[in-house]
């Protein structure tokens, strides 16, 4: 496969029609070529609508109950992608993609998992992944947690801890790789800052 340009972001809703366009035209200069949202907050219809700015390879997963959480996968025309499979979560959690990117097969993951997401969550969501994917898995998201609490945050709280503990140990079980944290393994550098605790965080996952 040629290198490809992969954007994962959490745009934190994209019903407002400016900031939507304002993404879509920071990710062209970025040129990506797949991107990874999360939180769209779309319904299904409005998630249709970004096919019209040049992404005609959309895929998404809405929340039936409301317009919160939802995920969505955005491929470039230009790049060329057969879809064989989709596989879709009902609450806006995650999708998970399959087909033929560049003539190599791939699986595509997106994952949000909403801040009170428990561990049961993830027990679920790994064998799946597990059983769906095949080829090159590109696993992205916002897993809305702390990693490594050494590396990954400047507070000293070590909330969540068995939950990190159980996620680390599933990614290195199938065989994921954080590709930041890979290429820089001792760099602090973050993405998110929480003014209610007053502490910086890391942001979306790729893998």
């Amino acid at each position: 496969m040629n290198s490809i340009s992969l954007v994962s972001l959490n745009v934190n809703g994209l019903n407002n029609p400016i900031k939507r366009t304002k993404i879509i035209l920071k990710m062209r200069k970025l040129k990506a070529q797949v991107i990874f949202m999360q939180e769209t907050h779309l319904s299904q219809e409005e998630h249709e609508k970004l096919k019209k700015f040049g992404f005609r390879n959309t895929y998404y997963s809405t929340c039936k109950q409301s317009n919160k959480r939802g995920v969505a996968i955005l491929i470039q025309n230009s790049t060329k992608f057969e879809c064989l499979k989709e596989i879709k979560d009902t609450e806006g959690r995650y999708i998970i993609v399959k087909g033929k990117l560049q003539e190599e097969m791939v699986t595509l993951i997106n994952v949000y998992a909403p801040p009170e997401s428990t561990k049961q969550f993830f027990k679920s969501l790994f064998p799946v992944m597990a059983l769906k994917s095949e080829g090159i898995v590109i696993c992205a998201g916002d897993f809305n947690m702390i990693m490594d609490h050494r590396v990954d945050t400047t507070s000293i709280k070590r909330n969540k801890t068995h939950i990190s503990k159980f996620v680390n140990m599933s990614l290195k079980e199938h065989g994921l790789v954080d590709v930041w944290r890979e290429l820089h393994p001792k760099e602090k550098d973050y993405t998110h800052y929480s003014t209610l605790y007053n502490t910086p965080r890391p942001g979306s996952n790729s893998m």
